[in-house]
């Protein structure tokens, strides 16, 4: 699925700031069930598990896409170990 990610700075008073990022990206999940699934679990706030849900797999395609680079490939094999929990709580 190919979706629009779009970040905008919101002001003191809740207007629109100048700063703004638009950009899109890929994914083979269905970014609105994974944050449905963490929802589901009372521990996380809304604001949080969207913000979780959307940036780990952000931050999940990116690794694996760049996965040879050393920086990610020392944090692959803990990341995967962070995966594979996340995913047992959420069934």
């Amino acid at each position: 699925m190919k979706y629009k990610i779009t970040v905008e700075e919101l002001t003191k008073e809740g207007n629109f700031g100048e700063e703004k990022l638009e950009f899109e990206t890929i994914s083979h999940d269905n970014l609105f069930e994974i944050v449905k699934k963490l929802k589901e679990h009372p521990e996380f706030s809304n604001t949080d598990v969207t913000s979780l849900g959307i940036g780990l797999k952000l931050f999940t395609g990116v690794i694996l896409k760049e996965k040879e680079l050393p920086l990610f490939k020392n944090l692959l094999p803990h990341f995967k170990e962070f995966m594979k929990g996340l995913k047992s709580y959420t069934k």
